[in-house]
Protein backbone atom coordinates (compact mmCIF):
# COMPACT_ATOMS: atom_id res chain seq x y z
CA UNK A 1 0.00 0.00 0.00
CA UNK A 2 1.73 3.39 -1.12
CA UNK A 3 1.10 6.73 -0.31
CA UNK A 4 -0.42 9.06 -2.21
CA UNK A 5 2.19 12.33 -2.08
CA UNK A 6 -1.08 14.97 -2.25
CA UNK A 7 -2.91 13.53 0.61
CA UNK A 8 0.02 13.51 2.83
CA UNK A 9 0.91 17.36 2.05
CA UNK A 10 -2.81 17.76 2.64
CA UNK A 11 -3.18 16.13 5.79
CA UNK A 12 -0.04 18.22 6.63
CA UNK A 13 -1.03 21.35 5.60
CA UNK A 14 -4.04 21.17 7.72
CA UNK A 15 -2.20 20.15 11.08
CA UNK A 16 -0.04 22.78 10.51
CA UNK A 17 -2.92 25.14 9.66
CA UNK A 18 -4.34 23.73 13.22
CA UNK A 19 -1.29 24.49 15.15
CA UNK A 20 -1.15 28.18 13.46
CA UNK A 21 -5.04 28.64 14.79
CA UNK A 22 -4.30 27.59 18.22
CA UNK A 23 -1.21 29.53 18.62
CA UNK A 24 -3.42 32.65 17.66
CA UNK A 25 -6.15 31.76 19.80
CA UNK A 26 -3.42 31.97 22.52
CA UNK A 27 -2.38 35.14 21.29
CA UNK A 28 -6.28 36.83 20.89
CA UNK A 29 -6.57 35.36 24.77
CA UNK A 30 -3.36 36.80 25.78
CA UNK A 31 -2.46 33.29 26.89
CA UNK A 32 0.80 33.18 24.34
CA UNK A 33 3.09 34.20 27.13
CA UNK A 34 2.45 31.22 28.88
CA UNK A 35 4.23 29.17 26.34
CA UNK A 36 7.28 32.10 24.81
CA UNK A 37 9.03 35.23 25.74
CA UNK A 38 6.56 38.37 26.11
CA UNK A 39 9.22 39.57 23.93
CA UNK A 40 8.82 37.47 20.99
CA UNK A 41 5.06 37.45 21.38
CA UNK A 42 4.33 39.70 18.27
CA UNK A 43 6.75 37.86 16.37
CA UNK A 44 5.49 34.38 16.87
CA UNK A 45 1.52 35.80 16.40
CA UNK A 46 2.93 37.29 13.00
CA UNK A 47 4.73 34.00 12.00
CA UNK A 48 1.88 32.28 12.45
CA UNK A 49 -0.69 34.53 11.08
CA UNK A 50 1.46 34.80 7.65
CA UNK A 51 1.88 30.56 8.02
CA UNK A 52 -1.85 30.15 8.53
CA UNK A 53 -2.72 32.51 4.93
CA UNK A 54 0.13 29.74 3.16
CA UNK A 55 -1.62 26.52 4.42
CA UNK A 56 -5.05 27.84 3.64
CA UNK A 57 -3.58 28.26 0.20
CA UNK A 58 -1.72 24.91 0.28
CA UNK A 59 -4.93 23.20 0.85
CA UNK A 60 -6.54 24.86 -1.43
CA UNK A 61 -4.04 24.15 -4.25
CA UNK A 62 -3.31 20.58 -3.16
CA UNK A 63 -7.68 19.68 -2.98
CA UNK A 64 -7.78 21.45 -6.51
CA UNK A 65 -5.22 18.83 -7.89
CA UNK A 66 -6.46 15.85 -5.96
CA UNK A 67 -9.47 16.74 -7.96
CA UNK A 68 -8.33 16.53 -11.13
CA UNK A 69 -7.45 12.98 -10.87
CA UNK A 70 -5.24 10.56 -9.55
CA UNK A 71 -1.29 9.99 -9.79
CA UNK A 72 -0.76 8.72 -13.35
CA UNK A 73 -4.40 8.37 -13.67
CA UNK A 74 -4.65 5.77 -11.48
CA UNK A 75 -5.98 5.45 -7.70
CA UNK A 76 -3.24 5.32 -4.95
CA UNK A 77 -4.74 3.73 -2.02
CA UNK A 78 -3.11 6.54 1.55
CA UNK A 79 -2.95 6.05 4.64
CA UNK A 80 -1.94 8.34 7.62
CA UNK A 81 1.85 8.10 8.70
CA UNK A 82 2.57 7.73 12.26
CA UNK A 83 4.15 11.69 12.07
CA UNK A 84 0.49 12.95 10.80
CA UNK A 85 -1.13 10.72 13.53
CA UNK A 86 1.03 12.17 16.14
CA UNK A 87 0.95 15.25 15.27
CA UNK A 88 -3.33 14.73 15.72
CA UNK A 89 -3.14 13.72 19.08
CA UNK A 90 -0.95 16.37 19.88
CA UNK A 91 -3.77 18.94 18.61
CA UNK A 92 -6.52 17.12 20.32
CA UNK A 93 -4.46 17.73 23.63
CA UNK A 94 -3.83 21.21 22.90
CA UNK A 95 -7.12 21.97 22.21
CA UNK A 96 -8.96 19.91 25.02
CA UNK A 97 -6.42 20.65 27.67
CA UNK A 98 -6.75 24.39 29.21
CA UNK A 99 -3.42 26.77 28.67
CA UNK A 100 -1.46 26.93 32.13
CA UNK A 101 2.22 28.24 33.26
CA UNK A 102 4.14 25.93 33.94
CA UNK A 103 4.26 24.11 37.12
CA UNK A 104 6.48 22.73 40.08
CA UNK A 105 6.55 19.47 38.20
CA UNK A 106 8.32 20.74 35.42
CA UNK A 107 10.74 22.61 37.63
CA UNK A 108 11.54 19.10 39.49
CA UNK A 109 12.90 18.16 36.61
CA UNK A 110 14.98 20.84 35.91
CA UNK A 111 16.28 21.28 39.30
CA UNK A 112 20.16 20.56 37.80
CA UNK A 113 20.46 23.66 37.40
CA UNK A 114 18.43 25.24 39.84
CA UNK A 115 19.50 29.18 40.85
CA UNK A 116 22.40 28.35 38.80
CA UNK A 117 22.20 30.95 36.39
CA UNK A 118 24.74 32.78 34.07
CA UNK A 119 24.72 36.37 34.92
CA UNK A 120 25.87 39.46 33.04
CA UNK A 121 28.16 42.13 34.27
CA UNK A 122 26.03 45.54 33.70
CA UNK A 123 22.65 43.52 35.19
CA UNK A 124 24.82 42.22 38.57
CA UNK A 125 25.97 45.85 38.84
CA UNK A 126 22.63 47.22 38.82
CA UNK A 127 21.37 44.54 40.81
CA UNK A 128 24.06 45.12 43.53
CA UNK A 129 23.72 48.54 43.45
CA UNK A 130 19.77 48.04 44.86
CA UNK A 131 21.28 46.21 47.78
CA UNK A 132 22.32 49.86 49.11
CA UNK A 133 19.09 51.31 48.72
CA UNK A 134 15.68 50.00 48.87
CA UNK A 135 15.89 45.89 48.46
CA UNK A 136 12.00 45.22 47.77
CA UNK A 137 12.18 46.27 44.43
CA UNK A 138 14.49 43.09 43.37
CA UNK A 139 12.79 40.46 41.73
CA UNK A 140 13.29 36.95 42.40
CA UNK A 141 15.36 36.72 39.09
CA UNK A 142 17.87 39.68 40.81
CA UNK A 143 18.12 37.88 43.93
CA UNK A 144 19.04 34.29 42.01
CA UNK A 145 21.64 36.09 40.06
CA UNK A 146 22.69 37.68 43.80
CA UNK A 147 23.17 34.64 44.75
CA UNK A 148 25.72 33.83 42.21
CA UNK A 149 27.79 36.91 43.29
CA UNK A 150 27.80 36.59 47.21
CA UNK A 151 28.13 33.77 49.10
CA UNK A 152 28.54 35.54 52.69
CA UNK A 153 25.43 35.15 54.62
CA UNK A 154 26.48 38.54 55.73
CA UNK A 155 26.39 40.48 52.66
CA UNK A 156 21.97 39.36 53.01
CA UNK A 157 21.27 39.50 56.53
CA UNK A 158 18.60 41.69 56.95
CA UNK A 159 18.29 42.60 53.83
CA UNK A 160 14.22 42.98 53.28
CA UNK A 161 12.46 40.99 50.26
CA UNK A 162 8.90 41.56 48.74
CA UNK A 163 8.28 38.37 46.22
CA UNK A 164 5.68 37.27 44.31
CA UNK A 165 6.06 33.13 43.11
CA UNK A 166 4.66 30.09 43.42
CA UNK A 167 5.67 28.02 45.75
CA UNK A 168 8.15 25.01 45.12
CA UNK A 169 9.87 22.39 47.42
CA UNK A 170 12.69 20.74 45.29
CA UNK A 171 13.91 17.09 45.88
CA UNK A 172 15.96 16.57 48.98
CA UNK A 173 15.37 20.48 50.24
CA UNK A 174 14.50 20.47 54.61
CA UNK A 175 10.70 20.18 55.48
CA UNK A 176 10.66 23.40 56.99
CA UNK A 177 11.88 25.06 54.16
CA UNK A 178 9.80 26.05 50.66
CA UNK A 179 11.39 28.74 47.47
CA UNK A 180 9.12 31.18 46.42
CA UNK A 181 9.92 30.73 42.71
CA UNK A 182 9.35 31.65 38.69
CA UNK A 183 10.61 30.19 35.48
CA UNK A 184 13.20 32.12 34.13
CA UNK A 185 12.60 32.00 30.28
CA UNK A 186 14.92 32.64 27.86
CA UNK A 187 13.15 32.21 24.01
CA UNK A 188 9.68 29.42 24.99
CA UNK A 189 8.59 27.12 27.46
CA UNK A 190 11.12 24.37 26.27
CA UNK A 191 14.34 26.78 27.80
CA UNK A 192 12.72 27.45 30.70
CA UNK A 193 14.73 27.28 33.99
CA UNK A 194 13.22 27.59 37.79
CA UNK A 195 15.56 30.15 40.25
CA UNK A 196 13.69 30.77 43.75
CA UNK A 197 14.52 32.36 46.74
CA UNK A 198 14.35 30.06 50.13
CA UNK A 199 11.39 30.58 52.80
CA UNK A 200 12.29 29.10 56.45
CA UNK A 201 8.06 28.39 57.07
CA UNK A 202 7.72 25.29 59.80
CA UNK A 203 4.31 24.40 58.63
CA UNK A 204 4.16 25.58 55.34
CA UNK A 205 2.72 22.75 53.89
CA UNK A 206 -0.65 23.13 56.13
CA UNK A 207 -1.52 26.29 54.60
CA UNK A 208 -0.04 26.55 51.64
CA UNK A 209 0.56 23.57 48.59
CA UNK A 210 2.87 23.45 45.91
CA UNK A 211 2.15 25.72 42.82
CA UNK A 212 0.10 27.76 44.60
CA UNK A 213 1.00 31.50 44.22
CA UNK A 214 1.66 33.52 47.43
CA UNK A 215 3.42 36.88 47.96
CA UNK A 216 6.63 36.57 50.36
CA UNK A 217 7.24 39.83 52.62
CA UNK A 218 9.99 39.56 55.58
CA UNK A 219 14.15 39.56 55.33
CA UNK A 220 17.16 37.70 55.08
CA UNK A 221 19.04 35.78 57.87
CA UNK A 222 21.74 32.79 58.10
CA UNK A 223 20.47 29.97 58.39
CA UNK A 224 21.39 26.48 59.86
CA UNK A 225 19.23 24.41 56.76
CA UNK A 226 21.08 22.49 54.25
CA UNK A 227 20.68 24.31 51.40
CA UNK A 228 22.83 26.04 48.86
CA UNK A 229 22.22 29.38 49.14
CA UNK A 230 24.03 31.53 51.70
CA UNK A 231 20.92 32.84 53.52
CA UNK A 232 17.20 32.39 53.96
CA UNK A 233 14.40 34.69 54.26
CA UNK A 234 12.70 34.72 57.55
CA UNK A 235 8.86 35.74 56.58
CA UNK A 236 6.84 38.53 57.90
CA UNK A 237 3.81 37.64 56.24
CA UNK A 238 3.01 35.09 53.37
CA UNK A 239 -0.01 35.53 51.58
CA UNK A 240 -1.97 33.58 48.54
CA UNK A 241 -2.06 36.12 45.40
CA UNK A 242 -3.23 35.57 42.15
CA UNK A 243 -0.76 34.36 39.45
CA UNK A 244 0.70 37.14 37.63
CA UNK A 245 -0.34 37.93 34.19
CA UNK A 246 3.61 37.49 33.03
CA UNK A 247 4.12 34.71 35.35
CA UNK A 248 7.94 33.93 34.26
CA UNK A 249 11.30 36.29 34.63
CA UNK A 250 13.44 37.18 32.03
Amino acid sequence: MRFDARAVSLATYFAILLFNVYTLVLYFNQQLALYTNPRYVWFTAIFNAISTVACAVGIILTAWRMGKGSIGGLAVPWRPSFTLLVAALVLVAAYALPARTLSSDIASQRTANFNNTPTQTSGSANTLALFGTDTTRLTIADWASAFNLKTNANFYAGKKVDLVGFVFHPKGTPSDVFYVSRFRMTCCAVDAQPIGVPVYSPGWREKFEEDSWVRVTGSFTETDQDIAEPAIVSPQSIERTDQPANPYVT
